[in-house]
């Protein structure tokens, strides 16, 4: 209470209507345990500051001096705050704010996450969770890097952590786990063979001896570039062949859609409304459960204040309720269903090094529904690897092939 009196004081006047001299009323002052600073006496008057509270005080010693104690000004946190002596609630608010800002600068109010790409910011949250770090979580109570080593521990997905802090925000930055390349082995002695029946069009051989010509047919399996390549001296030895074939080839896809069918349809959505804060639901706009068969979803928002992100969110969740219902469709709308579905597989499957010589359709009809048989003549790569297990010598010595292996 003495340091509130220090800082706030009060101006005086003081000086005598009989023309009294003020010697004595300034000894007795000095000897006096009242608080004062700043005197200087103008002509015949005294003035200085004491303690807001020891002005009393000062009046009285006056008066017994019959000396008269005028009060000039007022400066400090008591004539600051006097306005506000009878508003209390003014009063209240004040120090409450003071208190929630200093609470919540030790709290996790916003949680950043960059560098992931394949790992889900989800996932993340849980492993941050798992280590004590959430919205609302104390930041002085949690160790940042005991938590960078847990996070990356626990996740073989994830090679490096790093969480720093600035202020209220959490920043995440995370390093995934790179697989290495699949190293391609070019010295395992391997044959192409042929993917389809087909007849060929063109070839390149980089490596490997070379079957069948242009213009030749092939069934499925057969070689088209031999990993055993025999020398003019009588001798054989392997190696990886290399190349590549293009042949005309077919490929057949049935598609098939019935006249009637059973789906799931939207009959009607009930919503319920909550506020999360500091990861606790507080549901203010409740929602009657449907009975029955419902799909549920949830949306969240973060609420913002004059920009700035407060860790409250909106939440609303979504029941949608469902019913299986029959759908009937006609002959010419099972053909459109068909043909869209072709060409969302042949915009899949057939494109890249592929071209689609010619296309047949082979239609059947049903009482239930529609069927339609797609042939595809196609032109493009036909050969793949197949791997050739087999002892032979360190210098190319001749070669026993064994049972051959599909190359991983």
């Amino acid at each position: 209470m003495r340091l509130y009196r220090l800082r706030s004081r009060t101006g005086f006047c003081i000086y005598s209507e009989q023309g009294r001299d003020c010697g004595k009323f300034i000894n007795d002052l000095r000897n006096s345990p009242l608080k004062f600073f700043g005197l200087s006496v103008r002509g015949e008057r005294l003035y200085g500051y004491v303690g807001s509270g020891d002005f009393k005080h000062l009046c009285r010693l006056a008066e017994e001096h019959k000396l008269v104690c005028e009060k000039i000004d007022e400066k400090g946190a008591a004539k600051s705050f006097r306005p506000f002596k009878r508003r209390i609630g003014l009063v209240i608010g004040f120090f409450l704010s003071i208190g929630i800002v200093a609470f919540l600068s030790d709290r996790v109010m916003i949680i950043e996450i960059g560098g992931n790409e394949t790992i889900p910011d989800e996932r993340i949250m849980s492993h941050l969770e798992d280590t004590g770090i959430f919205i609302g979580s104390r930041i002085s109570s949690v160790n940042l890097r005991r938590a960078e080593k847990q996070i990356a521990a626990m996740d073989k997905d994830i090679d490096w952590v790093g969480i720093k802090h600035i202020g209220s925000r959490v920043t995440v930055e995370i390093n995934e786990m790179t697989s290495p390349p699949e190293m391609e082995r070019k010295n395992t002695p391997c044959n192409i063979i042929s993917s389809h029946d087909a007849q060929i069009t063109g070839v390149k051989v980089y490596s490997g001896m070379l079957i069948p010509m242009v213009g030749d047919g092939v069934k499925k399996g057969d070689v088209l570039i031999s990993g055993v390549v025999d020398t003019k001296y009588g001798r054989s030895f392997y190696v990886h062949s290399i190349g590549e074939i293009t042949g005309i080839y077919t490929e057949k896809m049935t598609f098939s859609e019935k006249y009637v069918t059973e789906e799931k349809v939207c009959t009607g959505e009930v919503c319920a409304k909550a506020l999360k804060i500091f990861g606790h639901k507080l549901i203010y706009s409740p929602a009657e459960l449907p009975t029955g068969d419902y799909e549920y979803s949830e949306t969240e928002e973060r609420v913002t204040f004059l920009g700035i992100s407060l860790p409250l969110y909106k939440i609303t969740g979504h029941y949608r309720l469902t019913e299986n219902r029959s759908i009937t469709v006609t002959k010419e709308q099972a053909e459109q269903n068909i043909a869209k579905r072709a060409e969302k597989f042949e915009h899949n499957f057939l494109d890249g090094d592929m071209t689609v010589i010619n296309r047949d359709i082979e239609k059947k009809y049903d009482k239930n529904g529609a069927t339609f048989v797609y042939t595809y003549t196609i032109e493009g790569e036909i050969g793949e690897e197949k791997m050739i297990l087999a002892k032979y010598e360190e210098f190319g010595g001749a070669a026993t092939e064994e049972q051959p292996k599909e190359a991983n």
